[in-house]
């Protein structure tokens, strides 16, 4: 019996190490974008694992603070909010770097938002950003420079 105890107890620290590590933090660069006169200061998701991590298991993202989703080639990509806990408005931008679409995601939603038409990068913020600098569709995003990963 105390053998048992014992292997689960190995058992289970192994488990709760790959949890941890697989929900390691990634580090992103960050860079400064401006929309209507408005600066922003973006983490810049580049490589598969940084973009597939986004803004997960983040507790908090201040006013002013968003992510850039860069693609590899125009597409129509879909997001959710999977292990997702703050609410986010989403961006979707044009390679000619002009939002096309916002939408309003929910924490921890499963629900797909996707893009209505080809896009090149997505922007996530805090929730209500956008509209709280009154940036719209069509508006111009400068400061994204697409980096070599």
């Amino acid at each position: 019996m105390k053998l048992v105890k014992y292997l689960l107890i190995i058992v289970l620290g192994n488990i709760s190490q790959i949890v941890v590590a697989d929900n390691k933090q990634l580090t992103f660069d960050k860079h400064l974008l401006t929309i209507n006169g408005v600066q922003l200061q973006a983490e810049l998701a580049v490589t598969d694992k940084q973009r597939q991590q986004g803004l997960m298991f983040r507790k908090s993202l201040e006013a002013g603070q968003g992510m850039l989703f860069y693609l590899d080639e125009d597409s129509m990509p879909c997001f959710w909010m999977k292990n997702t806990y703050v609410p986010l408005s989403l961006a979707f931008i044009d390679k000619h770097y002009r939002v096309l679409q916002i939408e309003q995601l929910q924490p921890e939603s499963l629900s797909h938002v996707c893009a209505m038409q080809p896009i090149r990068y997505a922007l996530e913020v805090p929730q209500g950003w956008f509209s709280e600098q009154r940036i719209s569709i069509g508006m111009l995003v400068e400061g994204i420079n697409h980096p070599i990963p």
